[in-house]
């Protein structure tokens, strides 16, 4: 595949080719054909590229759920299986950025990596122990004589390494947390553990202005929360009972098996919807350590003797480019 930066670059170039002719039939036949060509070009140099050993990166970016390849966590997921199934992917890195989102899409990415640990042995709980002794030193990334008698290779499966960003709230902190080292920035947003439901009721302005809504249901159930009805707390209480609490206990569930013998916090805490920095992250358990992605990149890189490789672009589609040739 194309180096992603002259790929951007090529990219780029044609960009310009249409401001030029982008009035003419044949400048835009010309602009869709040199971009399908390079999208081929692309596919076909990655098809012939000998596969090397690597550090295989999964990005999980934005809202957990949105169309797109570090959103979706069915799209997150096979960029997951594709790394565990890879004999020349040496360790997975998961890097997250995000506010949170679906819990379905967060449970689909759990679930892969709970079923790939329990479907190999148990790696040596000294591995990642040293390697965040490693990602701590301060001389790592500028020592050219690093050696590293770290062995992760010839373990019984891949260590997954989640490194968070910005943010890791709610739905994304249960997308990673069975990663075997968790490590945030200091000041990252890493938390707000729970489950809500919104909905908007614009009913009494509609009362005012002379609007009405005529619904007719098999049930006195199946409008529920409907925004052109009074708030009736019944309802509530049902969906609270039926949806919020089934979804939030499985969620619990979730952080307290992966996280229990490291958690230094009361539960009832824990899962209040708090948030908390990097650095107090470290302190309730819910993270392993603090750095930043350049240095962790840097140590990993050095200990395993790989490159990052990342999974998360995907290749060129012709359906996906004309449906839109400039996402």
């Amino acid at each position: 595949m194309l180096n992603p930066a002259s790929e951007h670059e090529a990219l780029g170039i044609l960009k310009q080719y249409l401001t030029v002719y982008k009035r003419t039939n044949y400048g835009k036949l010309s602009l869709l054909g040199g971009i399908i060509l390079l999208g081929f070009l692309g596919n076909i140099v990655g098809f012939f590229t000998p596969s090397e050993s690597h550090i295989a990166v999964i990005q999980i970016s934005g809202e957990i759920g949105a169309d797109s390849d570090v959103g979706d966590g069915q799209k997150i997921a096979t960029h997951l299986l594709d790394a565990m199934t890879n004999d020349e992917s040496s360790l997975i890195v998961i890097e997250a950025n995000s506010p949170g989102g679906s819990p379905t899409d967060s449970q689909t990415i759990n679930e892969l990596i709970v079923q790939y640990k329990q479907s190999n042995d148990p790696i040596d709980t000294e591995v990642a122990k040293n390697i965040l002794s490693v990602i701590k030193d301060p001389t790592t990334p500028f020592n050219e004589n690093f050696e590293s008698d770290i062995d992760v290779k010839t373990q019984p499966r891949k260590l997954i390494v989640a490194v968070v960003t910005k943010q890791c709230a709610s739905a994304c902190i249960q997308s990673i947390i069975n990663a075997d080292v968790i490590i945030g920035q200091r000041a990252s947003l890493i938390g707000n553990i729970g489950v809500r439901l919104s909905s908007i009721n614009w009913s009494e302005l509609a009362k005012k202005v002379g609007v009405t809504s005529t619904v007719i249901t098999s049930g006195p159930y199946k409008d529920m929360l409907s925004p052109w009805k009074a708030i009736d707390e019944e309802q509530i209480l049902i969906a609270k009972e039926t949806l919020i609490e089934p979804v939030f206990e499985q969620f619990k569930s979730d952080v307290i098996a992966a996280r229990a013998d490291k958690l230094k916090i009361n539960y009832d805490v824990l899962f209040s919807g708090l948030a908390w920095t990097g650095d107090d992250a470290v302190k309730t358990g819910l993270i392993d350590a603090t750095s930043n992605p350049v240095i962790v990149k840097s140590a990993l890189e050095k200990i395993i003797g790989d490159d990052y490789k990342i999974y998360s672009k995907s290749s060129f589609s012709l359906g996906s480019f004309i449906k839109n040739p400039f996402k």
